[in-house]
């Protein structure tokens, strides 16, 4: 088994458990944004909601984006290279692919240092370390890293 079909398979696998932790993630947000509503109706409120919220829905944003790269579900230009020929077409999308490495590398490699800068910093409400939420910049990072090597990997089929 070549490169590439190594890091496909371990891309698929991870995006197979981002896609489980997206699903655990709306069906808690859902659930914490209702006990809210019915707090507030009932004349209490729930001090932690909107900010567990509010890092919940940055996790979604991130990680969402990852399974949308990942099922190339983003709007592209498709076909702009295809009117100067397949060569160019190749050259255009394999330094896009490098430029989409070096944005995602610098955004993992900053992600972990202002991680790391958040450790001893604590939320309000909840008073949990603020290296938790921001912990999902570096992740989302590594995993475009990975969607990305997979496609730099991908064999080039020739023109027929």
């Amino acid at each position: 088994m070549n490169l590439h079909h190594r890091l496909l398979a371990f891309s698929d696998r991870v995006n197979g458990l981002v896609e489980q932790l997206l699903l655990v993630i709306g069906v808690a947000f859902s659930l914490i944004l209702f006990a809210q509503v019915l707090a507030r109706y009932l004349g209490h409120s729930l001090s932690w909601s909107e900010e567990i919220g509010r890092y919940l829905l940055v996790a979604t944003t991130f990680l969402g984006a990852t399974v949308a790269y990942k099922r190339a579900d983003f709007i592209g230009l498709a076909g702009f290279g295809a009117r100067f020929g397949r060569l160019v077409e190749r050259i255009i999308v394999r330094a896009l692919q490098l430029l989409t490495l070096a944005c995602f590398g610098f955004i993992t490699w900053f992600g972990v240092g202002y991680t790391l800068k958040a450790w001893d910093q604590t939320s309000s409400a909840v008073q949990m370390p603020m290296s938790l939420p921001i912990a999902v910049l570096p992740l989302s990072g590594a995993i475009f890293l990975l969607h990305v090597l997979v496609d730099l990997t991908r064999p080039v089929v020739p023109a027929a």
